[in-house]
């Protein structure tokens, strides 16, 4: 039933994840594929959608859009074949709540840490309004500080988001440090058009952040890497506005969706800071097989 995923796969992903309407970060082919060597992700295709198998957290998840059609016919297939793997447990990551789920038997767990963010574009595009107040005075302050500019990301200035990577990794400390950057460079040598761009934020000539993105579809972007040297004041705020305003501009859409705050603090704390328009929640569904 399910196949490794592999880069033959990406452009039949992309044009079925393009006909969803959920906000949720996991059906994205760009995305699948700069995580793969995490996710070990496997793709099913099942009538005009997909389905995954990956691994998260030590453990099997499955995956479906929440729009799919006969999804209680997709759970019993995934279960039998979970099981013919040798599986003990069916594990089915659903994108929603509990009582929205179709399936029976199931015990329910609420995955607050991976609950995605989902803002306006107009709002983090223009940062009006009392809420913003503080992004709009650190932006200033960081365009006020420096000689600044923002570039499309490109080909030619690729390396520099690589520099700042490493100037990153060598003050930050994390098991997860490798596998971003991996994925970084992935998405940096992806010459496929699976909906992807990006901008680097310049400070005084040298790069002081970048945004890498994508658009699973056309109301939304998914922003799968983020990064600003904290000696540039400022910065983090400016490559998210610079970052969403060009994005904007270029290809018109509702939605941004940060993804999630994994039960960090300090991350969920920005986030919020941000002022979601809404989360999107998500429900580890659990079956004994």
């Amino acid at each position: 039933m399910f196949q490794p995923l592999t880069r033959e796969m990406l452009p039949a992903i992309y044009a079925r994840q393009q006909k969803l309407h959920t906000l949720s970060s996991e059906f994205d082919a760009f995305r699948l594929f700069v995580w793969k060597e995490l996710d070990l992700s496997e793709v099913a295709f099942w009538r005009d959608t997909f389905a995954l198998r990956c691994q998260a957290q030590g453990e099997t998840w499955n995956l479906a859009p929440p729009e799919t059609e006969a999804l209680p016919e997709l759970l019993a297939a995934m279960e039998a074949y979970e099981r013919a793997q040798g599986g003990t447990v069916f594990r089915f990551l659903h994108i929603g709540t509990p009582d929205s789920f179709p399936g029976e038997g199931f015990t329910a767990e609420p995955r607050r840490d991976l609950y995605d963010y989902i803002y306006r574009a107009e709002d983090l595009a223009t940062m009006r309004g009392r809420a913003y107040g503080a992004k709009r005075n650190q932006i200033a302050q960081f365009k006020r500080n420096y000689d600044w500019r923002f570039e499309p990301l490109t080909p030619d200035n690729r390396n520099d988001c690589l520099r700042l990577v490493a100037i990153w990794d060598a003050t930050h400390q994390g098991t997860m440090l490798a596998q971003e950057r991996k994925a970084v460079e992935r998405m940096l040598q992806c010459t496929q058009s699976l909906g992807q761009s990006g901008g680097v934020l310049y400070a005084d000539g040298q790069p002081a952040a970048f945004a890498i993105g994508s658009h699973p579809r056309a109301e939304l972007l998914d922003i799968l890497a983020e990064k600003a040297l904290p000696q540039y004041t400022g910065a983090y705020s400016a490559i998210i506005q610079a970052y969403a305003a060009y994005t904007l501009e270029h290809t018109p859409f509702a939605y941004i969706n940060r993804e999630e705050d994994m039960g960090l603090e300090n991350l969920r704390n920005a986030k919020l800071q941000l002022k979601p328009d809404h989360l999107v929640e998500k429900t580890l569904m659990s079956k004994p097989l």
